[in-house]
């Protein structure tokens, strides 16, 4: 495993782009220093982007996106696999120069619900770890273990007034109160990104 994300507290944010043609965040620490970059392997055109980005649309098409460290170097392969499922692996390079990355073993998977409030977090065998569930507004995101100890949680920050109507900037922090597996800490973060692409992107264009 790694300590990639073996901090109290983080954010995950998205560039300022009004129209997204590649889905993009940043993980950084409290001070902005980059922990690592996760990014959508597609391109959509502009004109994609911007059907995607209409008011009511909610992004349920595969997506494959690689989270890597600050250095550069490809830590997870995460696969949006339908609207409701995300699984998270260990990435594995290709055996030769420029070959995809691989998928090594599995880390576990998020299961978002027709809400998009309820998150469960499961482990490589499809094992309930921790639940994240959202308020009525999708703002705050605690995360309980199955004895429902709190032991995470998920904020969606505010980003000013024209940064959410008009612009990708969607920020959260994600703080951890309690010592947990890797794990747990590398699902909570994707957690933030599934949320994020259940609730919030299809706000790129008003």
């Amino acid at each position: 495993m790694t300590d990639l994300f073996n901090l109290p507290s983080m954010r995950v944010e998205q560039p300022r782009k009004v129209v997204q043609t590649q889905t993009r965040y940043d993980v950084v620490d409290d001070r902005g220093g980059l922990l690592a970059s996760v990014a959508d392997q597609q391109v959509r055109s502009r004109r994609e982007a911007v059907r995607a980005a209409l008011p009511q649309t909610v992004r349920s098409a595969h997506a494959t996106l690689v989270l890597r460290d600050g250095d550069g170097a490809a830590r997870y392969v995460i696969d949006k696999v339908d609207a409701w499922h995300t699984h998270v692996h260990h990435a594995v390079p290709g055996e030769d120069e420029g070959e995809d990355l691989m998928r090594g073993d599995a880390i576990g998977t998020v299961r978002a619900n027709s809400t998009r409030r309820h998150y469960v977090l499961l482990d490589a065998d499809e094992n309930e770890l921790a639940q994240a569930v959202g308020d009525l507004r999708l703002r705050s995101f605690p995360v309980t273990d199955n004895d429902r100890r709190r032991f995470a949680r998920i904020d969606k920050k505010w980003a000013g007034l024209r940064a959410e109507l008009f612009t990708t900037a969607d920020r959260y922090a994600v703080e951890f109160t309690e010592e947990v597996s890797e794990t747990l800490r590398v699902l909570v973060v994707v957690t933030a990104i599934v949320l994020d692409m259940m609730a919030y992107e299809s706000k790129e264009l008003v």
